[in-house]
C-alpha cells in the first residue's frame, strides 16, 4: 500500500523490497529530474498501542546514511513514543532528511491521494 501513495505521489521509481534482507528499507521510492531525489521507507505495521522506539528512529537514521538516501520516512500505523521528537540525536533530522508518519497522518495522506486519482 505504501508503494503504491509513492507511485500515486509521482515518484518515477518505485521498489518494494523482500521481508528479509532489505537493510532497513521496506520501500525505495526514486523521481528523476534536474537532479535524483531517493526516499526510502521504513514501514512498521503496529497495533495501536504499540508505539515506535526511539531506538527505531535512531536505526532509521543510520539506514538513511548508510543509504545515501536524500531522505528517509517512518511509517506506522500506530504511534511513536512521547517526545521522540525531542531526542538529541533525532531532532536535527525533522523535517528536511527524517519524517515521521503516524497513523493518524498516514490515513490523511492516503485519502489525499485517492482524491487526486
Amino acid at each position: 500500500m505504501i508503494a503504491g501513495a509513492y507511485k500515486a505521489a509521482g515518484f518515477d521509481e518505485v521498489i518494494l523490497t523482500p521481508h528479509s534482507g532489505d537493510y532497513g528499507r521496506d520501500v525505495i521510492a526514486i523521481k528523476y529530474g534536474l537532479g535524483s531525489v531517493r526516499v526510502i521507507d521504513q514501514v512498521k505495521a503496529y497495533k495501536p498501542g504499540h508505539l515506535v522506539t526511539a531506538d527505531d528512529v535512531r536505526a532509521l537514521i543510520g539506514v538513511l546514511h548508510g543509504d545515501g538516501a536524500s531522505k528517509g520516512f517512518l511509517t506506522t500505523t500506530s504511534d511513536f513514543a512521547p517526545r521522540l521528537k525531542d531526542d538529541p540525536l533525532i531532532a536535527p533530522f525533522i523535517p528536511a532528511r527524517l519524517e515521521l508518519t503516524n497513523g493518524n497522518k498516514l490515513m490523511a495522506r492516503l485519502q489525499e491521494l485517492s482524491k487526486k486519482r
